[in-house]
């Protein structure tokens, strides 16, 4: 008999649990953080238009913010802030969409540039030179990650359980330089300007 008490409590759990998540609710669309990119000092910047695939792929209730910023050596940094909708298709891992465009990932880690987490990779195509690439993911309650794993589990108990659909906000950062140093600056700097 004691060997069955693990089961049965966990079979009860189990159970429990998904008649909860089964019952009919309506999950509370969070409003959306205001995120806006701004102007970088000793950075020239332009905004970046949104392309014709982000705006037919991603749900339509998708928000978007691009610039492109250039600093005094030339170095490039592109940066794109997708705010999701209701759908939990409008943000998503990078490793999805960078293979598709002819991307090579490699060199995963994570870092922690000033009080914020990202996920670095380095990207490579043919014959073209490597480039810096980072990311991270933040709500509109101030929870931050850099863990996509952690952001959709985050996200499951939220719309299951709380009953609220969060919007979540995806930074990415696109350097023309594979120099971390480099693209670490540049994210301490970017971090003043996005909230």
């Amino acid at each position: 008999m004691r060997g069955l008490v693990i089961p049965i409590v966990t079979t009860v759990l189990m159970v429990g649990a998904m008649l909860y998540q089964a019952r009919e609710i309506d999950p509370v669309l969070c409003e959306p953080p205001a995120v806006r990119l701004g102007e970088i000092a000793g950075f020239e910047s332009e905004p970046v238009e949104v392309s014709e695939a982000e705006l037919t792929v991603l749900p339509a209730d998708t928000k978007f913010d691009k610039r492109a910023y250039r600093d005094e050596y030339g170095r490039q940094f592109h940066v794109s802030v997708v705010i999701g909708g209701r759908s939990k298709s409008s943000v998503h891992r990078p490793e999805l969409c960078l293979p598709a465009q002819g991307f090579l990932m490699t060199d995963p880690r994570t870092a922690t540039v000033g009080d914020v987490d990202w996920h670095f990779v380095t990207l490579a195509r043919r014959d073209a030179p490597s480039m810096g690439f980072a990311y991270t993911f933040f709500n509109q309650a101030g929870y931050r990650t850099s863990s996509h794993v952690k952001r959709i589990f985050r996200d499951v108990v939220d719309r299951s359980i709380i009953g609220r659909i969060d919007r979540w906000v995806m930074v990415t950062v696109y350097a023309s330089t594979a120099d971390e140093r480099t693209l670490r600056d540049f994210l301490t700097k970017l971090k003043e300007v996005i909230k």
